[in-house]
């Protein structure tokens, strides 16, 4: 059976025949493992700037400033000379501002603009934007996040992948997708 919502660049494919009883729990558990969603859409720069912002306030701010550290550590025991504690201070002054600058750019610069093509299902994702393609299993998966924009699909490694709202028909086709991709995830 395929559900399509029409203008909204998605649908829904449950695959398999009727059991005749709608009330037969097996019937039910196959049906909600083979099902699967399919959605088309294009990202924003925004969308990416503002998930980027709000992941950076709650926890890679401390990442940008370790790395600081070490890039101010690295330089200066590589000068040779001998530095103090005011040296650097004033190193990591400016080293911490250049590293924040490139975390911040290196998502506006990585950003594809062209559609893209997103299979989610019960065993993980996969993504197709031109020539380019990425799947991930559940399993490497550390979180699954929500906001009004976005629905955002994080890998252990700190990747997003970002869904918006547009992705979606309606608001009810939203809330299902993401019950059934935590429901996957935590499965």
């Amino acid at each position: 059976m395929q559900l399509d919502w029409p203008g909204c660049h998605c649908s829904l494919s449950i695959q398999g025949g009727s059991p005749g009883a709608r009330q037969n729990q097996e019937w039910d558990k196959k049906i909600m493992e083979e099902q699967s969603y399919s959605l088309r859409y294009r990202s924003s720069r925004m969308e990416v700037w503002r998930w980027y912002w709000r992941a950076w306030r709650s926890k890679y701010w401390w990442w940008n400033l370790l790395i600081a550290a070490a890039v101010t550590l690295e330089t200066l025991a590589s000068s040779g000379e001998r530095f103090g504690f005011a040296v650097c201070l004033l190193r990591f002054a400016w080293i911490a501002p250049m590293v924040i600058v490139l975390m911040a750019a290196w998502p506006q610069i990585a950003f594809k603009s062209q559609e893209r093509v997103l299979e989610v299902g019960p065993e993980g994702w996969s993504s197709r934007i031109a020539k380019k393609y990425g799947s991930r299993t559940w399993k490497a998966v550390a979180s699954v996040q929500s906001n009004d924009e976005v629905i955002s699909i994080v890998s252990a490694s700190g990747n997003a992948l970002l869904i918006p709202m547009r992705a979606f028909q309606s608001q009810s086709a939203r809330e299902a997708f993401l019950l059934d991709i935590r429901r996957w995830h935590e499965a």
